[in-house]
């Protein structure tokens, strides 16, 4: 696979690229991992994920970062109030469930690198939206929450229409990434799909996405 042009941008054919190559590893490969399936579209990275989390009570003096703190990416319309967004599903407390993440990755227009989105629900909650407290709760490690917050290297969770969906989703701003990725490596030698599993470790941690060990192993 051929180098990348522009590091730490990607054009779209390099994004293409990236996206059929990491489809095609984990053609066989997701047995034993917390990966459902990974489709690529043509337009967009689908990757579901299952995880088990324990449902936690909010508390009132948890400063968790509320959505309309966080910019959203300037060529998508923001949705300024994410948590009063249609029926926001409160799950019940203190019970584990099973959770589904639908991640999505898009190519940024106006910045030219990867863009995660994701929505989540659990088997009791149907299509209602999740609120950004338990966003916080269920997603975020506690490690990545200031900095999510202060949209800082990582950017900031905010809510805004799918691109392609053109539906509400989480997303992670991309404002930072260039600089994030050049401080992890400026390799010129970086192929797209290489490229694509750094900025998934870098970007997708922060909400608990992680390439499964035996994948970036695989030949």
């Amino acid at each position: 696979m051929a180098t990348l042009q522009a590091f730490p941008s990607l054009t779209r054919p390099e994004f293409g690229q990236a996206c059929k190559a990491l489809e095609d590893r984990c053609a066989d490969g997701l047995d034993g991992t917390d990966w459902l399936s990974v489709r690529w579209t043509g337009e967009e990275l689908l990757i579901k994920q299952n995880r088990k989390i324990q449902s936690l009570q909010h508390q009132e003096n948890n400063n968790n970062p509320s959505n309309d703190q966080n910019p959203s990416e300037d060529d998508v319309e923001p949705i300024e109030d994410a948590e009063a967004f249609s029926e926001t599903f409160v799950p019940p407390k203190d019970q584990c469930q099973s959770l589904t993440v639908d991640f999505s990755i898009t190519l940024s227009p106006t910045y030219y690198v990867p863009v995660l989105w994701f929505s989540c629900h659990t088997p009791s909650s149907g299509d209602k939206p999740l609120s950004i407290e338990h966003v916080y709760d269920w997603l975020v490690p506690h490690r990545f929450r200031m900095s999510l917050g202060n949209v800082g290297v990582m950017g900031g969770i905010s809510m805004a229409h799918h691109p392609v969906w053109d539906r509400p989703a989480f997303f992670i701003h991309p404002c930072n990434t260039h600089e994030a990725l050049s401080v992890l490596r400026s390799n010129s030698s970086l192929t797209p799909e290489t490229y694509l599993v750094l900025w998934i470790g870098l970007v997708g941690s922060a909400v608990g996405l992680h390439v499964p060990s035996r994948l970036v192993g695989a030949e």
